[in-house]
């Protein structure tokens, strides 16, 4: 267990690694997993060390994130695409959105958007997503297939699946670590965001031409991200998405939400934008 981003509660984080010592799993806990800095987990250099560290360890098997929060983004600095050469199983979603794409882009790792230790895990999955985690990391999951909402535009493609938590991705623009969507499925969700900063922020990745080039786009949660007027995250979709040349669906269960499905980011999968589906094609850790 690692914590990159925010400081972490004990209590949550000790109920959350019961959870997974009743699936089976040893737990190790990083060296500074408990330091704080304010609302962060310690200073960066020592989140970066304890994830180096980890990621170094032949003995380890898969690496999960305690929490999100902020302060991901500050680890990259002190990482190196030397870490290619020690691929792990490495979970998380929220601000971890960023080393996701980072692993996935510099380092060729697959990587999950999937349940944390002291948030989702703690709190007790529900049976799909305890399912779906715990099955595909194992590979005893090796495909599966899943519906999803309202589909914006129709079309079918298959490609790999990168992206995540929206705000995390639009603060990767202009940065050496800007995330390259060229040719994949584009996974969006958040939390928390007035329908116009999520319209801000799509804008901004459309201008950048970040959405010219992607084979397809998929929404997933954005938990409390009500308005109070008639223009909400669907209309932003379909004005900003409606003449999109490949499939835009929303819907998928996957983020913020009261269910968070795993999703392997780098394993191939098809957005179907004609049946409204959503499919893993290969197993992610085979």
């Amino acid at each position: 267990m690692v914590a990159p981003a925010g400081n972490v509660e004990p209590e949550r984080l000790q109920a959350g690694v019961e959870a997974m010592r009743a699936e089976g799993f040893e737990v190790e806990l990083a060296a500074n997993l408990f330091a704080s800095n304010g609302y962060l987990a310690g200073n960066p250099k020592q989140r970066a060390d304890d994830l180096v560290a980890f990621f170094r360890r032949a003995d380890i098997g898969a690496i999960f994130c305690a929490r999100g929060g902020f302060g991901s983004v500050q680890l990259l600095p002190y990482l190196s695409s030397e870490l290619r050469e020690y691929p792990k199983i490495f979970v998380g979603y929220s601000d971890i959105t960023v080393l996701l794409n980072w692993l996935r882009q510099f380092c060729g790792m697959v990587t999950f958007h999937a349940p944390m230790v002291a948030m989702d895990i703690a709190r007790g999955l529900n049976p799909r997503s305890k399912a779906y985690l715990w099955q595909v990391l194992t590979g005893e999951l090796r495909e599966w297939k899943v519906a999803l909402g309202e589909i914006i535009r129709p079309g079918r493609v298959e490609a790999e699946m990168i992206g995540g938590c929206l705000s995390l991705l639009v603060t990767t623009l202009g940065t050496p670590y800007e995330i390259d969507m060229q040719g994949k499925i584009l996974f969006l969700e958040d939390v928390g965001e007035k329908p116009y900063r999520v319209e801000r922020m799509l804008t901004q990745l459309k201008m950048a031409g970040k959405l010219d080039h992607v084979a397809g786009v998929l929404f997933g949660d954005f938990t409390n991200c009500e308005g109070d007027g008639p223009r909400d995250i669907r209309q932003i979709v379909v004005d900003l998405l409606g003449d999109a040349t490949y499939p835009v669906v929303m819907g998928m269960n996957a983020g913020h939400g009261r269910e968070n499905l795993a999703l392997p980011f780098g394993a191939r999968t098809a957005l179907d934008g004609n049946a409204s589906t959503l499919e893993l094609l290969e197993s992610p850790v085979a």
